[in-house]
């Protein structure tokens, strides 16, 4: 399959690209020597410059190498959006290190897992993280610790507001714990080691779990610096850019996106700690970030924000959305609102974000776009590398490009399950390619739900549920019928002062789409069960089903 995309692609769309032979953390000490007094970062008023930020990293890096962390060296950063993380994760490249994100939402069963698979040498975490930090390295008693908090960096008015909770003493746990100011501060700045951006591994980027136990996917900095430069490129960031960073940063799209492609461009990088609607939509109309990138569970926060039309949004020139397709009515609503247009994109752990993008001056309401620099798409039959399907028609989707894996850490035969010697990656995910080369996702083939013999698409049933004006939120998952073999029941949230039935859910739906699609199980719920990128654990409700049946 040739798509038509590579005969005639869209005026304005880039389509050629520099490899980059530097580490973003050797571009940022550039930037610090040919624009120093350029603003870098903002963290609610508090303001670093490039030669601020490239002194804090290189200090970082000074006390990573006083630890003992050299090249190939494993540092888990568990922490929310604050400055340590972006000091750190500069300065663990910047001595040869890798980074190993984790969750900060993690329990210490969770953590532990990540900190054992990783065999990481050292951790820094969020300061009020530190309860959960403690059980986790119980068993490793020798494991460095190093705490960031809150107020190391906050302004003594900051703006936008913060929550309370950042501003609360929080207790010591282990009084022979250093804190990261302590740690950093008395070392002088060292400049970064140069990389091979070819072999080198940048980042053990553990997958969200959301179908099965996480795998740490290799990524060398040749992946990372391809969807930096793409991001860059596609989004037309230039030094003037500001990004608003509100996506977790451990989250490869708000890694990549919000805080790696800016720095990349001695553009400035807007750091806010946590997503609140009321915060996040004040930060935009006092700041006036031009560059926002977001997941669907955001951008509904925000469409439905009740006094949005009373801030100024309209700084905004480029807002993208990744980790899970929206609904099409939430895509519309945005334009209304902001007089913007959001931009979908599609990518994975394994890619570090995008392989898909959609162009900005020529998107597709409800598509993942088109490939990027590079990539290959291929939609073949599900289970069947070798038959490729014709446009039009939903298949399995596998790529190939420069920001695919090395392969799953420590685990080879995970890595050939899903990664071909030629280069393929299964995604797992199921989509379909239209007749203008854009690509359109249906789902996961795990989460794929045959109902009398029909497949049925999780993501096109919750987008048709998003036109309830009752509903907020919405997720589906297929559950065991005597009759259909399985039957598609969804979980709801409802909007503020909403007042419907189950019942009148299901009768809505049967008017809106087809009968072996249409729910015939309603369960209405004060919240959906969300990872710390936002994204909605779909395994949860299948979990909790499966023990419900069982029980």
């Amino acid at each position: 399959m040739q798509p038509i995309w590579l005969k005639e692609w869209p005026e304005g769309v880039p389509t050629t690209w520099s490899k980059p032979s530097q580490s973003v953390t050797e571009r940022v000490f550039d930037w610090a020597r040919e624009t120093p007094q350029h603003t870098a970062l903002i963290y609610y008023g508090t303001r670093f410059t490039y030669q601020e930020l490239a002194g804090w990293i290189g200090r970082t890096a000074h006390a990573l190498q006083a630890a003992g962390i050299g090249p190939g060296h494993r540092v888990l950063l568990f922490m929310q959006n604050i400055p340590q993380f972006i000091f750190s994760y500069l300065a663990i490249h910047a001595v040869g290190g890798v980074v190993v994100a984790a969750n900060p939402m993690f329990m210490a069963d969770e953590l532990r897992y990540e900190l054992e698979d990783s065999q990481a040498r050292l951790v820094i975490a969020g300061r009020e993280l530190a309860p959960v930090v403690e059980k986790a390295v119980a068993s490793q008693p020798g494991l460095p610790v190093v705490y960031a908090a809150f107020d190391e960096f906050l302004p003594e008015i900051p703006v936008p507001a913060v929550h309370p909770d950042m501003r609360r003493e929080v207790s010591p746990v282990n009084p022979d714990r250093i804190s990261f100011s302590e740690w950093v501060r008395s070392q002088e700045p060292i400049f970064p080691v140069h990389v091979d951006v070819d072999q080198d591994l940048a980042l053990l980027q553990y997958t969200s779990g959301t179908t099965g136990q996480p795998k740490g996917a290799m990524l060398l900095h040749r992946n990372v610096l391809a969807n930096v430069a793409g991001s860059v490129s596609w989004t037309h960031v230039t030094q003037e850019s500001m990004h608003i960073a509100v996506l977790p940063l451990f989250h490869v799209t708000g890694m990549v996106h919000s805080f790696l492609a800016p720095l990349y461009a001695g553009a400035t990088v807007l750091l806010i700690t946590r997503f609140e609607t009321p915060t996040f939509i004040q930060a935009i109309d006092y700041y006036r970030p031009t560059h926002w990138v977001g997941i669907a569970t955001m951008n509904i926060a925000v469409t439905q924000f009740p006094a949005i039309q009373e801030y100024r949004l309209d700084s905004l020139q480029a807002c993208m959305s990744g980790g899970a397709p929206i609904p099409v009515p939430i895509l519309e609503k945005f334009r209304e609102l902001t007089g913007s247009t959001l931009i979908e994109g599609y990518g994975l752990s394994e890619t570090i974000s995008q392989v898909t993008v959609n162009p900005s001056d020529h998107p597709k309401m409800g598509s993942a776009g088109i490939p990027v620099f590079d990539v290959d798409l291929r939609i073949t039959e599900i289970g069947h590398f070798d038959r490729e399907l014709d446009l039009g028609e939903t298949g399995e989707i596998w790529v190939k490009g420069p920001q695919v894996m090395a392969g799953y850490w420590q685990r080879p035969e995970a890595t050939e399950e899903v990664l071909r010697p030629d280069g393929w990656f299964d995604t797992g995910d199921i989509g379909y390619v239209d007749p203008d080369g854009y690509l359109f996702i249906s789902g996961r083939s795990k989460e794929l739900i045959k109902s009398s013999g029909f497949s049925v698409f999780p993501a096109e049933v919750e987008s048709l549920l998003y036109k309830h004006p009752a509903i907020a939120e919405a997720v589906v998952i297929g559950v065991p019928d005597a009759y259909r073999g399985e039957t598609v029941k969804a979980f709801v949230v409802l909007k503020p002062d909403s007042h419907v039935t189950p019942e009148q859910i299901a009768t809505w739906a049967r008017g809106e789409m087809a009968a072996f699609k249409a729910p015939r199980q309603v369960e209405i719920r004060e919240s959906l069960p969300k990872n710390g990128s936002g994204k909605i654990m779909r395994r949860f409700l299948v979990d909790e089903e499966q023990t419900r049946n069982q029980g």
